[in-house]
């Protein structure tokens, strides 16, 4: 169906209308195109003479007082030096269970340190040694598997602290027996052994011997580091002299306050990541404003090393059930499709592993026939399977990395029971992941077409979420962004609308992208389909009024004036927002101007339904019985003329005259016995209803009729009563 001057009906009653709320839309791609906060490398590994320490042990170089290699090379042993040792333990933070480890290795020959790899654990087990035998006795020893050890020629020193960390194998191979063995021969040596390892399936076999390692606080790490490598130098406008007096202040006031550095601290990063960290920044030691271009520009490069191995996906093998492309596509939908059910992940993941996307690599992609965005073919895509399989299915999707920056969440109001969401300071990856897939993995225009068709078939929360990544891909492709936009907001369904609505503000959210999004914007806005216009509308109810809230007024004119907007709240939606952004004595002087263009039915009948709207709300503690608008007359900060102008509309139009009626009934209800409020209402209906017959005798009805019955001991309205009694000339 169409309407009479030939634009097309809505059609928004096939489906339930979407009122997202704007904060919430804007926080979550505000999570999605803030700064990046997050950075991560890999492991490093103690190995030979010139190797770094892993995690909060890469301090410097590794330096050996002996390296000795025995029998057939199965074993060697490397004594620290005691300068090293210290200069470990001066930068190091101490972990929560340290105290736990120290007083076991006190009782114990043998001790099994327990956490996951890049976490600290092996320089807490090289401290806890040094402080169990002395600084210049703690010796890291290799090995490959347990029974090595207990040969005759294997490299126990008298007297020392040895430390040595297991591979997964050499885990495996554990066990009683061994334990009991190499215990003995450390107690006979007069020595002590901290096994270093992921023991977390081993815990009742090594009971009695082992310590769960718990990092220290990543700030807390960092502020230990960072004195550290600037003790000793001067890193303010100091007096000559200055010795590192300075240090303390730039750490706390410079580096730990830094919003981009507390985030990316608050995020939990590995030891390992935040010790490099330590060391760049110490080689220059930015101030303020380069301070923090410092680190946007440091962070984001390594976040996305990071997101380029999460998207390699080489950690799973290749199993005929989720090989490669498929765990690919399912990890970069965790990253479109956060806060989603796993179920929903599971088939968006499938859509993008479709056979015509298969094998597409980091370079080039093979045609897959996706062109533009509404022609991505989907149809033959694999069905996702019904399940996960359970936890380890799961864990084989995301893989290590992604496991670690992810929460699977048991949710019984979502389909399947799970939702994933990105842990607290992980979100820039998210981003880092798009960049990755966006720059090595996918075509452009495959990525749009996948994203746009969850749009269109996805639910609500997929839509959104899939929107928002349209919106942060117009960085990247700022046509091909605003094709697909455009492709979107021609829909006839709201849902879809509302989707493209998400993504222009998500790319009005970037700053570079602002002149070219508002000129969009203008051109669909003064003569654009109605579709298009309708989803200016949208955008500006969901944020993008706070952004422009002066452009919106004259955009949501335009608007206005099309008949689709009859069946729609968007345009209401709109100057809502913009009302509440602090600009209401913009707001109400338009909407005075709305409220008398004769010529322009749609344009009264919106100045009417967004006066019933703000009409309802009221002013907060503890002027409680004031409604809003009147609050801000009383403020002057809007007219009392302007807004008896707004109210005579509401109070006359079809559309909205019953429910504007019942509105001003609760208005006087609550300013009955407060004179303040009553005399500024009573001023509000007499400007109203003069020289306005019609409003004069329908309040009259309202009076005998609906109000008079229903509060017959409110005295305002005697008060009312005499305005209209009263001769109108």
């Amino acid at each position: 169906m169409r309407a009479a001057d030939g634009e097309p009906d809505d059609v928004s009653a096939d489906e339930p209308e979407e009122t997202p709320d704007p904060g919430e839309i804007l926080a979550r791609l505000a999570s999605l195109l803030g700064p990046s906060s997050t950075i991560g490398v890999g492991d490093v590994w103690v190995r030979g003479q010139n190797a770094t320490g892993p995690g909060s042990t890469a301090i410097g170089t590794l330096n050996i007082t002996t390296a000795r290699t025995e029998g057939d090379g199965r074993t060697w042993a490397e004594t620290l030096t005691g300068t090293w040792v210290r200069q470990l333990a001066d930068g190091y933070a101490p972990a929560p269970s340290d105290p736990q480890l120290d007083r076991h290795l006190k009782q114990r020959h043998l001790v099994c340190l327990s956490g996951a790899a890049a976490t600290g654990r092996h320089a807490a087990a090289c401290l806890s040694s040094a402080r169990r035998h002395g600084f210049d006795r703690v010796v890291v020893l290799h090995a490959e598997q347990p029974g090595d050890l207990l040969l005759p020629e294997a490299p126990w020193r008298d007297g020392h602290g040895h430390v040595w960390r297991l591979t997964e194998a050499a885990v495996r191979d554990l066990d009683g027996m061994a334990l009991v063995g190499l215990a003995a021969r450390a107690g006979t040596r007069g020595a002590t052994l901290v096994l270093v390892g992921d023991f977390d399936q081993r815990d009742q076999e090594l009971a009695g011997h082992l310590v769960e390692h718990r990092p220290a606080a990543p700030v807390d790490v960092f502020r230990a580091q960072l004195r550290r490598q600037l003790r000793g130098r001067c890193v303010g406008w100091c007096a000559p002299g200055c010795v590192g007096d300075c240090v303390d202040g730039y750490v706390e006031d410079d580096c730990v306050a830094n919003p981009l550095l507390a985030a990316h601290l608050a995020g939990g990063p590995r030891p390992g990541e935040v010790v490099r960290l330590a060391e760049l920044l110490a080689r220059t030691a930015p101030r303020g404003a380069a301070l923090t271009d410092w680190l946007e520009r440091l962070l984001p490069r390594q976040l996305r090393d990071r997101a380029a191995r999460v998207l390699a996906a080489a950690d799973g093998g290749d199993t005929p059930t989720w090989g490669v492309d498929r765990r690919r596509a399912f990890r970069l939908a965790c990253a479109v499709l956060a806060g989603q059910p796993v179920a929903e992940i599971h088939a968006a993941a499938g859509a993008l592993a479709a056979p015509g996307l298969a094998g597409v690599g980091p370079g080039p992609a093979p045609d897959a026939g996706g062109g533009a965005a509404p022609g991505f073919p989907f149809a033959g895509a694999p069905p996702a399977p019904p399940s996960t399989g359970g936890a380890g299915a799961l864990d084989v999707l995301l893989g290590p990395v992604l496991r670690e920056a992810v929460l699977v969440v048991d949710d019984d109001r979502v389909p399947g029971g799970r939702r994933i969401e990105f842990a607290r300071g992980h979100d820039p990856l998210r981003r880092s992941l798009l960049e990755a897939a966006w720059a090595d993995w996918w075509l452009p225009e495959q990525l749009l077409g996948w994203l746009a068709h969850l749009v269109r078939e996805g639910t609500p929360g997929v839509r959104q979420a899939a929107a928002g990544a349209v919106g942060w891909s117009a960085a990247h492709g700022v046509h091909a962004a605003l094709h697909t936009v455009d492709q979107l907001a021609r829909e006839r369904r709201a849902g879809v609308r509302q989707a493209a609505a998400i993504a222009l503000v998500g790319m009005a959210m970037q700053p570079e992208l602002r002149q070219r999004v508002r000129g969009e914007l203008d051109r669909w806005a003064a003569g654009g389909a109605a579709h298009l216009r309708d989803t200016v509308a949208r955008a500006y109810a969901l944020g993008l009024a706070r952004l422009w809230p002066e452009t919106a007024l004259v955009q949501l004119r335009r608007v206005a004036e099309a008949r689709l907007q009859r069946r729609n709240n968007s345009v209401v939606r709109g100057l809502v927002e913009v009302y509440v952004g602090g600009h209401a004595a913009s707001v109400l002087p338009a909407l005075a101007e709305w409220a008398v263009a004769e010529d322009e039915p749609e344009v009264r009948l919106h100045a009417g339904r967004a006066l019933r709207v703000l009409a309802d709300r009221w002013a907060p503690a503890p002027r409680e019985r004031w409604p809003e608008l009147l609050d801000l007359v009383r403020g002057g900060v809007v007219r009392m003329s302007d807004l008896a102008t707004c109210w005579a509309t509401a109070l006359s139009l079809p559309g909205t005259a019953y429910r504007a009626w019942r509105t001003l009934g609760f208005w006087l209800s609550r300013a009955e016995g407060h004179p303040e409020v009553s005399d500024l209402c009573l001023q509000l209906i007499d400007l109203v209803v003069a020289g306005r017959e019609p409003l004069r005798h329908r309040l009259d009805h309202q009076l005998r009729h609906v109000w008079g019955p229903l509060m017959r001991d409110n005295t305002l309205l005697r008060d009312v009563r005499h305005l209209i009694d009263e001769d109108p000339a």
